[in-house]
C-alpha cells in the first residue's frame, strides 16, 4: 500500500503518536440529528448503566432485540444526552483480533503505518464505543475485550506492541439481534462483562405514530392515520414503517404530482408498498417456519 492510499483510507483519521509511535486514530462518527421520541424506559436503563456514584465504575452493557426497532438510535440520543463523541466498531465474521485493537500496514517504502480501530480511540479520547452486530463477529475477534471491559480495562495491541489504559470517561456498549442473543448467544467472557442486557422490542403504537411524525414530517395527517388504520395488526418495526410509508408516498408523488390524494388512493399506495417491502419476507418466514416439523424420538418431542 502506498502512503498516498493509506492516507486516503485515513481520510477521517487523525495521526498522532502513541508510547512513540506513529498510529492513525479514527475520528468520531456524526450522530444523525433526527429528532427522537419515546423510548424514554430504555434511555433512563442507559444511562442508569453508564452512571458514576460513589467512585464506581460504568456498566459496559448490550442491547438486543428485533432487526429495525430502533437499538442503533438509543445510543445516539445517550450520546447526545450525554455530549459524548460516538465512536462505531462493525462487528461481521471476517473481524479479527486486530481489527478490534490496532492493525499495522506496510507502505511502498517499507515503512509500517499503524492503524488504530474506534474501539482503540474511543478507549484512548474518553468516548463511547458502539460495538454494533458483535454476535456477528468470531470469538477470536473479540479476545482484545477481555481486558478493556473488566477492571484492568487496558486495550493490548500484539501486532504494535502497545498497550492502552483506557480514559476514565471510556463508556461501551454493545448491540445484537435477538435471535443471536437468544441462540448461540456470545462467548462467556463477553457475556459476562456485557450486562445488563437489555431488550429492545417493537413500539407500542402510539409511539410509532410519533416516530413516523418525526422522521416524515412532509406527509399530511392522511397518510399516517391510513398508516396506522390498516396495519393496526402487523408487527412492525420502527425501520420497516418508516420504509412503508415513505415508499408509498414516493410511489403516489410519481404518479399524481401535488395532487391531495383520496383516503382509497392512500390505502392502495400503502399496500403495494407492503407487497414490496414485508409480505415477500414474512411468507418466506413461514415457509422456514413450515420445515421444522416435529419429530419424535425417544418419547421426546424435538424439532430438525
Amino acid at each position: 500500500m502506498t502512503l498516498t492510499q493509506l492516507e486516503q483510507r485515513t481520510k477521517n483519521y487523525e495521526r498522532m503518536e502513541i508510547e512513540g509511535k506513529m498510529v492513525w486514530v479514527p475520528n468520531p462518527v456524526r450522530i444523525p440529528q433526527w429528532p427522537f421520541v419515546g423510548r424514554e424506559t430504555l434511555i433512563e436503563k442507559g444511562l442508569a448503566a453508564w452512571a458514576r456514584f460513589d467512585g464506581m465504575l460504568p456498566l459496559h452493557y448490550r442491547l438486543y432485540g428485533p432487526p429495525g426497532t430502533g437499538k442503533n438510535a438509543i445510543i445516539y440520543e445517550i450520546a447526545r444526552i450525554l455530549k459524548k463523541e460516538l465512536y462505531i466498531i462493525q462487528g461481521h465474521q471476517e473481524l479479527g483480533p486486530e481489527d478490534v485493537a490496532c492493525s499495522a500496514t506496510m507502505t511502498s517504502k517499507s515503512t509500517i503505518e499503524y492503524v488504530a480501530s474506534p474501539l482503540w480511540a474511543a478507549a484512548y479520547r474518553g468516548g463511547i464505543c458502539l460495538f454494533d452486530e458483535i454476535g456477528k463477529a468470531p470469538q477470536a475477534a473479540l479476545d482484545p475485550l477481555a481486558s478493556l471491559l473488566d477492571d484492568r480495562r487496558t486495550i493490548t495491541s500484539v501486532l504494535a506492541g502497545l498497550q492502552l489504559k483506557a480514559h476514565d470517561e471510556f463508556l461501551f456498549c454493545a448491540i445484537l439481534n435477538e435471535d443471536e442473543e437468544e441462540g448461540v448467544g456470545l462467548p462467556g467472557f463477553i457475556d459476562e462483562r456485557t450486562r445488563p442486557a437489555i431488550r429492545v422490542g417493537y413500539p407500542p403504537l402510539v409511539e410509532l405514530e410519533q416516530i413516523l411524525n418525526s422522521r416524515l414530517p412532509m406527509l399530511d395527517g392522511k397518510w399516517r392515520k391510513a398508516f396506522l388504520s390498516e396495519f393496526k395488526n402487523e408487527t412492525l418495526s420502527p425501520r420497516i414503517a418508516i420504509i412503508l410509508l415513505d415508499n408509498a408516498y414516493r410511489m403516489y408523488r410519481r404518479k399524481h404530482g401535488n395532487k391531495l390524494p383520496m383516503e382509497d388512493e392512500v390505502v392502495y399506495y400503502l399496500n403495494i408498498a407492503y407487497e414490496d417491502n414485508v409480505k415477500e419476507g414474512r411468507e418466506k418466514e413461514k415457509e422456514e417456519e413450515s420445515k421444522k416439523e416435529p419429530k419424535k424420538a425417544a418419547g421426546k418431542l424435538f424439532y430438525n
